[in-house]
């Protein structure tokens, strides 16, 4: 597996019960096999045969212009202090998307992938968390993390991101790590983390994975209930017109949600639609780092 591999002489028992979604981890050389993903041919590509998505930022401030079209373009605004960020580049290159799937396969989530090219002397986005699991692998150059664990929101998901996080206010202690060609760190989903490049250009690729969670199972269950009889059924009407007392709307209700309960109850508890959610999640996470067909930018973009 490819985790062993990265894991090294850490076995991968210790790493699962120590570390994931726990504390990060970093590892030297393990992931030196993995440099020849992320190079400045395959950005240049990237930025001028396809239509990846490019984010350029510096020091946490966004680049107002327009995406660069050209690798010429791309590398000025570099040497301006702006990172690159190719986000989902996993969808136009096949060795990117292989390292999504076999994440995703096996550690089990969706994938968010992207490439950075961070200039020397420059950071990207301050203080943040990601509510994915996170692997950075450093392909060239090198960057310094600082990490902090997150006790203002342990678990984000994307929606609650914005959920008033401030950075700031964390008290807990920081971690500094410094990642060279070859390297690797894992974050655990959650964790603020700030990331330079203090004294070389770098480029690396992080691979988020995003567990399924309770909220997922709460789709999944919507989906199957929405050609349910039972559930199709309006409820009683609570406008002024009903003839039911306040007291009778609640008792009405509370009937309906005890009906609605039990049904849930049997639902969740037969093996058959566990295992159906199971199957879907996994299905989601292979899918979720597909190769495109066609690489090439659509001359209207």
């Amino acid at each position: 597996m490819l985790i062993d591999t990265l894991l090294g002489d850490l076995p991968r028992a210790t790493f699962l019960q120590q570390h994931y979604q726990k504390q990060p981890l970093a590892k030297p050389s393990t992931a030196a096999h993995l440099r020849e993903l992320a190079t400045w041919a395959t950005v240049d590509r990237l930025v001028e045969t396809t239509s990846c998505d490019l984010l350029l930022v510096r020091d946490g401030k966004l680049w107002p212009g327009a995406r660069p079209k050209t690798a010429a373009e791309a590398r000025a605004l570099f040497k301006e202090g702006y990172s690159l960020a190719l986000r989902n580049p996993d969808r136009y290159d096949a060795g990117l998307a292989e390292l999504g799937r076999t994440l995703s396969a096996e550690l089990q989530g969706t994938v968010n992938l992207q490439v950075y090219c961070t200039p020397a002397g420059h950071g990207s986005f301050g203080w943040h968390c990601d509510p994915e699991e996170v692997f950075i692998f450093q392909t060239a150059g090198a960057k310094r993390y600082l990490l902090r664990q997150n006790t203002l929101n342990p678990t984000p998901l994307h929606e609650t991101l914005t959920d008033e996080m401030n950075p700031s206010r964390e008290r807990t202690p920081i971690q500094e790590c410094r990642l060279e060609a070859g390297d690797w760190l894992y974050i655990p989903g959650g964790y603020w983390h700030e990331v330079t490049a203090p004294d070389q250009e770098a480029l690396s690729i992080s691979v988020g994975l995003m567990p399924p969670t309770g909220i997922d199972v709460l789709d999944f269950v919507r989906t199957h209930l929405l050609r349910s009889p039972a559930w199709q059924q309006r409820l009683p009407m609570l406008g002024h017109a009903s003839p039911l007392s306040d007291t009778e709307k609640m008792e009405a209700y509370r009937a309906l949600f005890r009906d609605f309960g039990g049904e849930l109850k049997r639902m969740m508890e037969d093996p058959r639609f566990v295992l159906r959610f199971m199957a879907a999640a996994a299905t989601a996470g292979l899918r979720s780092s597909v190769l495109r067909e066609g690489s090439s930018r659509d001359p209207e973009k």
